[in-house]
């Protein structure tokens, strides 16, 4: 497919490069609500007519959401210094806010930049997306603060995937996993909250968790992997095709990985509370778990942004066989 801009739908831009396609709806918080690469759409689809809602978590939702500044809401801890703002709503302030963008073409491919403001603490996201014309997608973030002390940053981009007897998901060899909520079943000892990828021991069966549909089918689970920062590649196989997705820069130090094999999508009200397909949930991370109370207690996995120092990462997404 020749590289090209395309208007997707009303309200939507799609971003075109080899055989790589990327659909942006900005009205709905800069949702990325398809990815084409390699052949396959891999985001579990959204319904172009419905957007986030903040009574719901993104796990109810649909497609790739940015979460920030937390993505479980909630207000910081009291003896966080010189922050006393309003508590953030479900699933972050991004996803609810319709940010500014700038589209163009360079040579390095077709750019949508997407940037966000906080307002219950005063942050800046911005998400540079390149489909470039080899049909790879980069997604280049920076985070940047104007407080006076330091301030603590959870952001996650909360990503869907359909979840199917085929679907296999890789992380680094060995990484630490540890279980922050679980339904449906239950583990066979609590010291089994934190374990080494990627076995689990749930309702008394042995599971391998890269390939998530062999969890006890009322499960709903959400887990964090720690990836020590750095340079890290999670995989998630459909078939014969895999999606790689390598973050990179300052660091991204966790990916939550929400496995809900129920197709309950907790966190969801109302009509979205109904059961739906099952799904696998990725949420690279410079936190865990989405929550301030926990990031900032008992987990102690927290990223903070120094004043006026901006902090940089990337995601690079590849099809590979």
């Amino acid at each position: 497919m020749a590289a090209g801009v395309a208007a997707a739908a009303p309200g939507s831009i799609a971003l075109e490069g080899g055989d790589a396609r990327v659909e942006v709806v900005p009205a709905h918080g800069g949702r990325v609500r398809a990815m084409r690469i390699g052949g396959r759409d891999w985001l579990l689809p959204a319904d172009p007519r419905v957007g986030p809602d903040a009574r719901s978590a993104p796990i109810a939702g649909a497609g790739w959401d940015e979460c920030a500044p937390s993505a479980r809401g909630g207000a910081l801890p009291e003896w966080v210094k010189g922050h006393t703002g309003q508590p953030a709503p479900l699933g972050g302030e991004t996803r609810l806010q319709r940010p500014s963008i700038d589209l163009r073409t360079t040579d390095e491919g077709h750019v949508l930049r997407c940037e966000w403001q906080g307002s219950s603490l005063p942050w800046r996201l911005t998400r540079t997306l390149i489909v470039r014309r080899d049909g790879v997608v980069e997604a280049r973030y920076e985070a940047l603060s104007s407080a006076a002390q330091r301030l603590p940053f959870l952001w996650s981009a909360h990503l869907l995937f359909p979840l199917t007897k085929e679907t296999r998901l890789r992380l680094p060899d060995a990484c630490r996993l540890r279980v922050s909520a679980l339904g449906g079943t239950e583990l066979s000892a609590p010291t089994e909250l934190m374990t080494q990828w990627p076995r689990l021991t749930l309702g008394k069966k042995a599971c391998d968790l890269s390939a998530p549909w062999s969890v006890p089918r009322a499960t709903y689970l959400r887990s964090w992997a720690d990836l020590s920062g750095g340079r890290a590649t999670v995989q998630v196989q459909q078939g014969e095709l895999s999606l790689g997705i390598t973050m990179d820069g300052d660091g991204v130090p966790y990916c939550g990985v929400a496995i809900d094999r129920a197709g309950l999508r907790q966190g969801a009200t109302g009509a979205f509370a109904r059961r739906a397909a099952p799904a696998l949930a990725l949420a690279p991370s410079l936190g865990a778990p989405d929550r301030y109370a926990e990031a900032l207690g008992e987990w102690q996995s927290v990223t903070w942004l120094a004043p006026h120092e901006p902090r940089r990462w990337s995601l690079t997404f590849r099809a590979m066989r």
